[in-house]
């Protein structure tokens, strides 16, 4: 069997080692993004809770442990999150419009890679049937030279099964790319969704209860510590 598959390898020549080269890569790619995309590192169950139960603990006055458990965490959500309850922030469109830019900032960093499996989609194939070509234009060349002698049929069809395994060998590597792209493109969209959802929740429960008078509380601890040490000449 690997002898089989070696040979299946040699028979491409240079653009057999081409589309092994794109198989490489796009797996490459799919392996980073599967692990980027994986849902405690955009949307952990934690901050999709806190911020779930936004409404109810702001209705209370519990702003705090909403906030503690987004300021915790350096997940994609959480991040946006932080940019919805940033006391810089006047009134609720300021806030939305800074929440839309920071989203899709990071979900365009959650999409890349994926122009790359775009490429190998688009050129495996093609590397493929630009080897078959070539591998039958070598066919029929040889033949050619053999003047007015007849060609053996059944040389000439091994040679035309063997330029078609670059074809093969393209397809095969774009089919399950094309499969990969396709499911990662459509998590992504799931996520950013649920995210949209999740932040226009939020915006509403932190502006409907006050907003600005939960903003010494929206600051994060670095924050804090700044105004800490500001804030002691003034007692000296």
């Amino acid at each position: 069997m690997n002898d089989q598959v070696w040979q299946f390898l040699l028979s491409g020549g240079v653009f057999m080692l081409l589309i092994v080269i794109c198989s490489f890569i796009a797996v490459s790619v799919v392996i980073h993004r599967l692990l980027s995309l994986r849902r405690e590192a955009v949307l952990p169950r934690g901050v999709v809770k806190a911020i779930e139960q936004a409404d109810a603990r702001f209705s209370k006055g519990d702003f705090t442990s909403v906030t503690s458990v987004i300021n915790k965490d350096n997940s994609v959500l959480a991040r946006v999150a932080r940019v919805a309850l940033s006391p810089e922030h006047d009134n609720r469109d300021e806030a939305s419009e800074a929440v839309e830019a920071v989203a899709r900032e990071e979900v365009l960093k959650l999409q890349s890679g994926l122009a790359v499996l775009e490429v190998v989609i688009t050129i495996a194939p093609l590397l493929g049937l630009l080897g078959t070509v070539s591998g039958l234009v070598s066919v029929f060349a040889t033949f050619g030279d053999a003047g007015a002698e007849i060609p053996d049929p059944s040389i000439l069809a091994a040679g035309i099964a063997k330029a078609l395994n670059t074809t093969i060998g393209g397809l095969a590597v774009a089919v399950p790319t094309v499969v990969a792209h396709s499911y990662l493109s459509k998590r992504i969209e799931g996520m950013a969704v649920r995210m949209e959802v999740l932040m226009a929740g939020l915006l509403h429960a932190y502006y409907r209860y006050g907003g600005g008078s939960f903003k010494e509380a929206a600051v994060t601890p670095a924050q804090s510590k700044k105004q800490v040490v500001k804030q002691k000449p003034d007692a000296e």
